[in-house]
């Protein structure tokens, strides 16, 4: 949801003509590699929590 936000407002600009289509897509790419780095995150912590929770 927030990253769809955050990319529509994004796309929302380059229509407006306040930033341009290199701007778009640069912006594009930083959030996904920032959602990337965050699932990867998330995983690894949900994976940890796993395995306290099977030595119990």
């Amino acid at each position: 949801q927030i990253r769809r936000d955050a990319v529509e407002s994004f796309k929302k600009s380059e229509k407006a003509k306040e930033i341009t289509e290199d701007e778009l897509k640069t912006a594009e790419k930083d959030i996904q590699k920032f959602t990337d780095e965050y699932i990867v995150k998330v995983d690894k912590t949900v994976e940890i929590k796993m395995q306290e929770i099977m030595e119990v």
